[in-house]
């Protein structure tokens, strides 16, 4: 049987800044035939903009019911998991498919994020549209100095 093997090029820096990314991609390159090591790690940006926090997440092939968000201990979870295709089809009593290339990942994923201190988490809101999350943390209003009035006592 032949197989496809991808490579992409890596500096030391990685392709984004990291260290750790080189050596994620280089430590799971290790183990890419080996079945269930290869994770499912969706994209994330977090932006900052002038009223809130705005985290996204590349979550295609999942419903939102398979999406869980909370905050805990002063954390922003994101969690999920993708099924691969052909647990379905052994529910069902059909066929199970031999890959020749897999490149698209399943299993769970799981992402924490420290809230900032000026995040407000009580008014969190979350939408999922077209495979991507979206959740925004508004920030706190900033506290103005306020003067104290002295009393004669």
């Amino acid at each position: 049987m032949n197989y496809v093997t991808v490579r992409r090029p890596m500096t030391v820096a990685g392709n984004d800044g990291s260290v750790l990314d080189s050596f994620d991609r280089l430590f799971s390159s290790v183990f890419a035939n080996t079945p269930g090591w290869d994770t499912f790690k969706p994209a994330v940006d977090v932006r900052v903009e002038e009223k809130e926090y705005l985290v996204e997440v590349d979550l295609p092939g999942i419903s939102e019911d398979q999406i869980d968000v909370h905050v805990e201990d002063g954390l922003l979870v994101i969690a999920s998991r993708k099924e691969e295709r052909n647990v379905a089809r052994k529910e069902e009593n059909q066929e199970e498919s031999r890959y020749v290339l897999r490149e698209r990942r399943v299993g769970e994923f799981h992402r924490s994020f420290s809230l900032p201190k000026d995040a407000d988490p009580e008014n969190i809101q979350a939408t999922y549209r077209n495979g991507v999350l979206s959740v925004a943390l508004p920030k706190k209003p900033e506290a103005k100095p306020r003067q104290i009035k002295i009393t004669r006592g």
